[in-house]
């Protein structure tokens, strides 16, 4: 695959630098970025596999669940 040139503004380029983690590159920025999986390249779970995500993403749901059946009840 070849390269392509981008310009972005002095704006795009100062926030991109926030998530510029020592060592990568732009483009580096960029995949990690927009990659697919919301949780990649982010605080604690940066780091983690698949597995813990899932975890959370199903305790999340548990805990929206719980909070929707106690305003029921309270209703």
């Amino acid at each position: 695959m070849g390269d392509t040139s981008i310009r972005v503004s002095e704006e795009a380029k100062h926030r991109l630098d926030l998530f510029k983690r020592e060592g990568e590159s732009y483009e580096d920025v960029i995949l990690r970025l927009t990659d697919r999986d919301k949780w990649a390249g982010f605080g604690v779970l940066a780091e983690t596999d698949g597995e813990t995500r899932t975890g959370m993403a199903k305790m999340r749901k548990q805990m929206r669940t719980g909070m929707a059946d106690d305003i029921a009840e309270g209703e």
